[in-house]
C-alpha cells in the first residue's frame, strides 16, 4: 500500500510532522541524554586524568604515551560532539524551542563520528609503534625518534576526517528521507549508508591488523628477551629495557584492545538494528506504526549505542589503570593522594641497628630492581 492507513490519532501526528519541538523530543530521549551527559561527565575527568598520569611516568616510552594520549583526547572531543548534539535537544523538550541548525548539528555529528573512529583506530598506531620498538630496540630508547608518533597521530585523525568529507560529498546522500518527517535538526543521522559501510569495513581491517599486529609483537619480543646473546655485555642494556617495556607494555595493551572488541560488538549490534528499522521506514511508510513500537518515537534504541559509547568512555582509563599500577601511583602522586610515602627516618636513631657497608650494585643489577619498582612485580 503506497498510503498510510492507521486509525490511531498520535501516529497521523508523527506523518504529518505537527508536533512541538517538546514532542519531538520524547521523555525517554530526555532521560537517556542526562544519563549519557552524566556518564561522559565522568569520561571526560577520568581520561584527563589518564592524561597526566601517562605524560608523568616514566615506565613508558613517550611514543607510546603520546598515542596513549591522543586516544584520550579522542574519547573527550568525543563526549563534545555527544554534548553539542544532546543540549540543544534537552532544551528543545524542556523550553520548547529549537536553538540548534542543520549547519551546527552536521558539524557535531562530525566531530563525535570522527572521533569515535579516531579511538577505534588508535590500537593500530600503537600497534605499529611498538613494532618501530621492537624492530629498532637497541636503540629506540637511546635515540629519541618522536616522528613515528607524530605522523600516526596525524594519520589517526586524517583517516576519520577524511571519512567525514566523502560522508558530505556522497552522492547516495539518502538524508532527504528524514526530512520528509518531523525531526528536529539534531535527531537526524547525517553519516551515509555508502559511507557507514565503508566505515565499518576499515574499523573492522584495522582492528585485525591491531589484533594480529600485538601477537606477533608479542611473540617476537619474548623470543628477544630469551635470546642468550644479550645478557652477557652491558652494552646490550639498553635494548634489554626496552624488550622489556616492549613486554610490559603488551601486557597493559591486550587488555584494552580486548575492552574495545567486547564494546565494538554491542556498538555495532545496536547499529545494525537501527539500520534495519531506518531501512523499513524509507522504504515501507505504510509500516510506521511497528517501527515505532520497535524503535521509539524517537529513536529511544539508537540511543543505546550512545550509552554504550559512554560507558566506553568511562571503562579505558579504569581497565588502564587496573593493568599498569604505575599509571595509578602516578595519579595519586598528583593530586597529592599518595598512601605510598614513607616518612624519612635517621636509621642511627633506631636503638641496637648499626649501620653497615652495603654491597655496590653493577648497572644490571640496578635496572631490573628499577624495572620491577616501577611495573609493581
Amino acid at each position: 500500500m503506497s498510503e498510510i492507513v492507521t486509525s490511531t490519532p498520535r501516529y497521523m501526528r508523527y506523518v504529518l510532522g505537527n508536533f512541538t519541538p517538546a514532542e519531538m523530543v520524547t521523555d525517554g530521549n530526555f532521560l537517556i541524554y542526562s544519563v549519557e551527559m552524566g556518564l561522559l561527565a565522568i569520561g571526560v575527568l577520568e581520561n584527563v586524568c589518564m592524561i597526566v598520569a601517562v605524560m608523568s611516568t616514566s615506565a613508558l616510552h613517550l611514543n607510546l604515551r603520546i598515542l596513549i594520549c591522543n586516544c584520550c583526547i579522542g574519547f573527550i572531543l568525543m563526549a563534545a560532539g555527544r554534548a553539542m548534539i544532546a543540549i540543544p535537544l534537552c532544551i528543545a523538550h524542556l523550553r520548547d524551542v529549537d536553538i540548534s541548525s542543520h549547519a551546527w548539528c552536521f558539524v557535531a555529528n562530525a566531530v563525535h563520528h570522527s572521533s569515535a573512529d579516531s579511538v577505534c583506530l588508535s590500537f593500530v598506531f600503537i600497534m605499529l609503534e611498538r613494532t618501530a620498538g621492537t624492530i629498532w630496540s637497541k636503540d629506540y630508547e637511546k635515540i629519541k625518534i618522536h616522528i613515528f608518533p607524530c605522523v600516526f597521530a596525524f594519520l589517526q585523525w586524517l583517516i576519520p576526517m577524511s571519512m567525514i568529507l566523502g560522508n558530505y560529498l556522497d552522492r547516495a546522500n539518502r538524508m532527504h528521507y528524514f526530512l520528509e518527517y518531523p525531526h528536529l535538526p539534531c535527531q537526524i543521522e547525517y553519516l551515509t549508508p555508502s559511507m557507514f559501510i565503508i566505515t565499518i569495513f576499515i574499523i573492522l581491517i584495522g582492528f585485525i591488523a591491531s589484533v594480529v599486529g600485538m601477537t606477533v609483537v608479542y611473540k617476537k619480543n619474548i623470543s628477544k628477551y630469551n635470546a642468550r646473546e644479550i645478557w652477557f655485555t652491558n652494552s646490550n642494556l639498553s635494548e634489554r629495557y626496552q624488550i622489556s617495556e616492549n613486554i610490559r607494555s603488551t601486557h597493559l595493551l591486550f587488555p584494552l584492545l580486548l575492552l574495545m572488541l567486547v564494546f565494538s560488538i554491542l556498538s555495532v549490534a545496536v547499529l545494525v538494528y537501527g539500520g534495519y528499522w531506518v531501512g523499513v521506514m524509507t522504504k515501507e511508510p505504510a509500516r510506521f506504526e511497528e517501527v515505532v513500537k520497535w524503535f521509539g518515537r524517537g529513536g529511544e534504541a539508537a540511543q543505546l549505542f550512545d550509552i554504550i559509547t559512554a560507558i566506553y568512555t568511562i571503562s579505558f582509563p579504569i581497565c588502564a589503570f587496573k593493568c599498569h599500577p604505575n599509571l595509578f601511583r602516578r595519579l595519586r602522586r598528583v593530586i597529592g593522594w599518595n598512601s605510598y610515602a614513607v616518612r624519612p627516618m635517621n636509621l642511627n636513631e633506631i636503638p641496637g641497628f648499626e649501620l653497615t657497608t652495603a654491597p655496590i650494585r653493577t648497572q644490571t643489577e640496578y635496572h631490573f630492581q628499577e624495572l620491577s619498582r616501577q611495573w609493581n612485580v
